[in-house]
């Protein structure tokens, strides 16, 4: 039985996501502004690529420009599973703080490693994780294609640059689901600017320290008379496996160890 996901929300509008088992066949297209990046998980699919043509499989990462004539079928009518990530060339120019697209030479990458990990930010994509770890997780692997295949300078951050605002906006709103884009759009500044700023000033990603603000709420409401499902929607966390899993991650207690052991 032939089976497709595809992944489509208005928070995180930059991106599209496919996941699909089946063994149809594609006419040659092409997607304006797209950038899009696909991978076989089980299967071989025979991809093109204007007049190049190529056999995909396990740890291969087909890469396709904006605005190029592709396709990618199954070989010999045989199903395969695979993933497809559409993005648009506006947002990668955003995270990488250049002011034209460009454009990659290789149009197919063979690289275990950065397949695995290109797996993971899809299987991530897919979850019920909060927009900014998505996005950062996401934002971290096409920094690395980019920096292993290309020639970007690295933006260099200014010693007297603040980021209290920054940091006084998340504490206000750390019961919400905040977005890069949020606060790319509220501050003025590159999404990549904020992501090397908060990675200068605190040694770590801007979702990390989020998810610290969250914890540490989440602490504190422990304290008192709130049950664990209470905190965790309190806290913004989409459910209590999710709060569970990311209390235990920064604190190595489970909230509810937590909650038991406190004296008042």
């Amino acid at each position: 039985m032939s089976k497709t996901k595809i992944f489509i929300d208005k928070n995180l509008p930059f991106l599209e996501l496919r996941y699909s088992y089946s063994n149809l066949s594609y006419k040659e297209h092409f997607h304006h502004d797209i950038f899009s990046i696909g991978a076989v998980i089980n299967g071989k699919r025979e991809y093109t690529n204007k007049n190049n043509k190529y056999e995909i499989s396990k740890n291969d990462l087909a890469i396709v420009n904006p605005d190029v004539i592709h396709s990618c079928n199954c070989k010999e009518s045989n199903k395969s599973e695979y993933y497809m990530l559409y993005l648009n060339k506006n947002w990668i120019c955003d995270i990488l703080n250049q002011e034209e697209f460009i454009e990659f030479k290789e149009e197919l990458i063979q690289d275990k490693y950065l397949f695995i990990e290109f797996i993971e930010v899809c299987e991530t994509i897919f979850s019920n994780k909060l927009y900014l770890e998505k996005e950062l997780k996401l934002i971290d692997f096409i920094s690395k294609i980019y920096n292993n295949y290309s020639n970007i300078e690295p933006l260099k951050i200014k010693n007297g640059t603040k980021i209290d605002l920054l940091v006084k906006f998340l504490e206000d709103n750390v019961k919400e689901n905040i977005t890069l884009e949020e606060l790319s759009k509220k501050f003025n500044l590159s999404k990549f600017y904020i992501i090397k700023l908060f990675k200068k000033e605190f040694g770590i990603s801007v979702y990390s320290f989020f998810l610290n603000l969250k914890i540490e709420l989440a602490k504190k409401l422990l304290k008192k008379s709130y049950t664990i499902v209470e905190v965790a929607l309190e806290c913004g966390f989409y459910d209590q496996s999710h709060f569970h899993r990311n209390f235990l991650k920064i604190t190595a207690s489970t909230p509810k160890e937590y909650k038991d052991n406190f004296v008042q």
